[in-house]
Order: C-alpha cells, then sequence, then structure tokens
C-alpha cells in the first residue's frame, strides 16, 4: 500500500509540473507573438546610438526617443547636452535615430523603437528605462503595447508631451488643418491626430500602461503642439500612470512642448523612476526642482535658442517632405 501511494505521489507530482510549466508558457509573453520588423536590420541597429557603459550596466540604462520633425543627436546630444544630464546623474544612455525626422509613418519608426529596446537590454544584460518627447513617448506605449515580450525588458516608460491621445494641433492647428488638405502633410502628422485611425487603434480601451512597466507622464498647460493638457481627459495622461504636471510642480512655470523635454520637473521624473522602484512621486523629488528651469548642466540661453528655431526647422522639413493625401492604413497586427 506504501508502495502505490509513493509511485501515485510520484505521478501527481510529475502531472502538476507539467501543467505547471505549461501555464508559465501561455502566461508568459510569447516572442513568436510579436509582429515581425519589415524595416532591415542593418538600417535598424545603425540607428542606434550608445555610451560605452550601456554594456553590462551597472545601473539602468536610459534609451531616449525623439519627436516628430527632429533627430535624435540633435534633440539630446547638440546643442542641447540631455544625454550628458542623464550620465552625470550616473546613468549609462543610448538614443535612437528615426527614420525620416520622424516624419514617416508611425509604424515605421515603432520598428526602431522596438529594435532599440531589444539590443539596449541584451547589451546592459538587465531593465532598461525609456524617455520619449513628443512621439517619442507615443512610440513608447506603441511598442510595449504590440510587442508583448518587450514588457519585462523595460522597468520605467517616462513619456514627456505625448500625442497618447492625438493632438488637436494647439496653436498651429489651423495650418496643419490646410496643409494636410492640399497638398497633404507627413503620415506622422495624419497618424497623431485626434480621432486618426491609429489613436483609434492604440486606445480602443485596452491597457494603456502594459506593465509590469511603470509609466510616468509629464505635461505642461503652455504645450503649443500637443493639446489639450487640462480637463478631465488630458492627451498626454495615462491611465494608470503618474501624471505629472509641470505646473503643479512649479506653479507659474513658462513651458512649451520643446521646452518641456528638457525641463526640470521631467528631468526630476525621470531620475526618480529610476531611483525607486515602480513610477516616479513628485513628493520625493528635491526641493530645489524649481529654482533652474532645465536638468542639470543645461543653459537656458540655448535651451531658449533652439526653441525658437525648432519652429522654422521643422516647418522646412515638413513642407520638404513627400506630402500623403491621407493617414497609412493600419498594419494588421494593429486592427485586432
Amino acid at each position: 500500500m506504501r508502495s502505490d501511494d509513493h509511485w501515485t505521489r510520484r505521478l501527481a507530482g510529475f502531472c502538476f509540473a507539467i501543467v505547471g510549466v505549461a501555464c508559465l508558457l501561455l502566461a508568459a509573453p510569447a516572442g513568436a507573438k510579436d509582429p515581425p520588423l519589415k524595416t532591415g536590420a542593418a538600417k535598424l541597429n545603425a540607428a542606434l546610438h550608445c555610451q560605452a557603459s550601456v554594456r553590462h550596466a551597472k545601473r539602468e540604462p536610459v534609451l531616449l526617443i525623439h519627436g516628430t520633425g527632429g533627430g535624435g543627436m540633435e534633440e539630446w546630444v547638440t546643442p542641447v547636452d540631455f544625454l550628458k544630464s542623464v550620465s552625470d546623474a550616473g546613468y549609462p544612455v543610448c538614443y535612437v535615430e528615426l527614420p525620416d525626422k520622424a516624419l514617416t509613418d508611425v509604424q515605421t519608426s515603432a520598428e526602431y523603437v522596438v529594435n532599440a529596446i531589444r539590443r539596449v537590454h541584451k547589451m546592459a544584460d538587465r531593465p532598461i528605462a525609456l524617455y520619449g518627447h513628443s512621439q517619442g513617448g507615443l512610440l513608447a506605449r506603441w511598442a510595449l503595447t504590440y510587442w508583448p515580450s518587450l514588457r519585462s525588458q523595460v522597468a520605467d516608460a517616462v513619456s514627456i508631451a505625448g500625442t497618447q491621445h492625438g493632438t488637436n494641433g494647439a496653436a498651429a492647428a489651423a495650418l496643419v488643418d490646410a496643409l494636410c488638405r492640399n497638398p497633404g502633410c507627413p503620415p506622422a502628422f495624419w497618424q497623431q491626430r485626434i480621432g486618426s485611425s491609429l489613436e483609434r487603434a492604440l486606445n480602443n480601451g485596452r491597457d494603456e500602461t502594459p506593465g509590469p512597466t511603470a509609466w510616468t507622464t509629464v505635461r505642461t498647460t503652455g504645450d503649443d503642439v500637443v493639446q489639450p493638457q487640462s480637463g478631465a481627459h488630458p492627451t498626454s495622461a495615462l491611465r494608470g500612470a503618474t501624471n505629472i504636471l509641470i505646473q503643479r510642480v512649479c506653479p507659474g512655470r513658462a513651458t512649451d512642448h520643446i521646452k518641456a523635454a528638457f525641463d526640470s520637473v521631467s528631468f526630476a521624473a525621470l531620475i526618480d523612476a529610476l531611483r525607486h522602484k515602480g513610477a516616479a512621486r513628485p513628493s520625493r523629488f528635491s526641493g530645489k526642482v524649481c529654482s533652474h528651469p532645465y536638468a542639470p548642466g543645461l543653459s537656458a540661453a540655448i535651451v531658449d535658442a533652439v526653441d525658437a528655431a525648432a519652429l522654422p526647422i521643422i516647418t522646412a522639413r515638413v513642407l520638404a517632405y513627400p506630402p500623403a493625401k491621407r493617414e497609412p492604413p493600419l498594419r494588421g497586427y494593429a486592427k485586432s
């Protein structure tokens, strides 16, 4: 009788183990379910730029993702060296150069972010952080929504002035509407408008902060590109995230869309998220966070000059870009 009990218990244990493994396999995000990347590996890999310290990083690396109409180096390295601000705080940094200054199909730019996350995570051999400005914040969320295997690779996602629920065009609404009607506007403009097919697909009731990643958003009432930023549903805020309004931390601060990327509150949110488990908390920010408008080491004169020059530079790029008469179609993976 004891012998029978012994084998019965062993058989039951074996069956339980098999079922347990099967359950784990079903619960884990499967790489096979991630959409394949259409862009060639050589192009994707050439777009990623990392400090040497990212390899086998001792602290959580940060991947910087730029916005529409700009570039990775020009937004994060020169003339405003935000990369150095983060690096001087003790964190290794990478940035990605999105194709066509992020004016092309957002779904194409997303592939560059997906590849960058995979490569930085592999180099660092640990979960990483994402810091995305404008479209960059949207791309971080798009990547983690539709490539579920990435979620375990990203510990923190910080979105600054993100087009998470689209924009009405803010101060440039009339100009953008006229341009899109004739002769047409870049694909990314169509896709980031409120009510676009891309925005509707992403915001169809699904989890806005796919985990276990910790999500933080930062926005400004003075955003001159991405609106609305007030009321019950600010476009840059996400359900399930810590949503930070710069003017609540630093009352009276005048910060527009471009400046928000370098704002001292945005920087404080990133560093706080890196230093603690979970999303950033303004209650932990330094009492000196409002004493300087921008991240440590950044010159107010240089940031203000870049901000003043941004509109004519981006406008020239938009006008030179092949116009699209309509929004690009959704790819198959985004239709479900």
